[in-house]
């Protein structure tokens, strides 16, 4: 979508619906906002076009429109966290025996609530993509796993992509306010919440500095 036409034109769309979204009674704008949102993010986007997209929006003076464009960020957690996230066998429970990441992946599509509820602080991406995925999954469960910390950036990264939990207001909420989160993403998610969360994101110290400052823009915006 919008690998094609004019990206003045395409930039100009983006600053109205967040402008419209701004009045929490446009609740077509916000649904029209989510779906840009998502087709920014969308690795089938030419790198040529969001390339171009992003140009258009700092020439026009759009900085905030302008990161909704960038598809990398600075590492947010250590090279430490991570080895102790994706190790191989951990234990379903404290006191369990150590479970391969082969046999939590199969709990993982299980049913059963006993097994889902201790996978819900699993950290490991390949888990967290089949939970999201088990139609036994409820909000709270994804917004556990959401708001967890510490997190394996990639785990999250799947959360804030999944076509079922990503546009759940508060799955968002969490992913923007957990510092793993990585910043491109949070920044996307950022600019479709509410007033009251983009207050709350601005003053958040333990927030990345550029995602603080995305949160500042918005509000002048609106």
């Amino acid at each position: 979508m919008l690998a094609g036409g004019d990206p003045a034109t395409w930039v100009g769309v983006l600053v109205d619906l967040l402008a419209r979204a701004a009045r929490t009674d446009d609740v077509d704008a916000q649904a029209a906002l989510d779906c840009l949102a998502h087709a920014v993010a969308e690795e089938a986007l030419p790198y040529e076009s969001r390339t171009a997209l992003y140009a258009a929006a700092r020439d026009a003076g759009h900085d905030a429109v302008a990161r909704l464009f960038l598809d990398v960020s600075p590492a947010t957690a250590s090279e430490l966290e991570l080895e102790a996230a994706l190790e191989a066998e951990r234990p379903l429970r404290p006191r369990g025996r150590a479970l391969t990441l082969g046999e939590r992946k199969t709990l993982a599509r299980s049913r059963r609530r006993e097994f889902l509820v201790p996978l819900l602080r699993d950290p490991h991406p390949d888990v967290v993509a089949i939970l999201l995925d088990n139609p036994y999954l409820t909000e709270p469960d994804a917004l556990v796993v959401a708001a967890l910390r510490p997190a394996v950036p990639a785990s999250l990264a799947v959360i804030a992509e999944h076509p079922r939990w990503s546009t759940r207001h508060a799955i968002k909420r969490a992913l923007v306010l957990n510092p793993y989160t990585p910043i491109h993403l949070a920044v996307r998610l950022a600019t479709t919440l509410r007033r009251s969360d983009l207050l709350e994101i601005a003053r958040t110290p333990s927030l990345p500095g550029p995602l603080r400052v995305h949160a500042a823009e918005l509000l002048a915006r609106r």
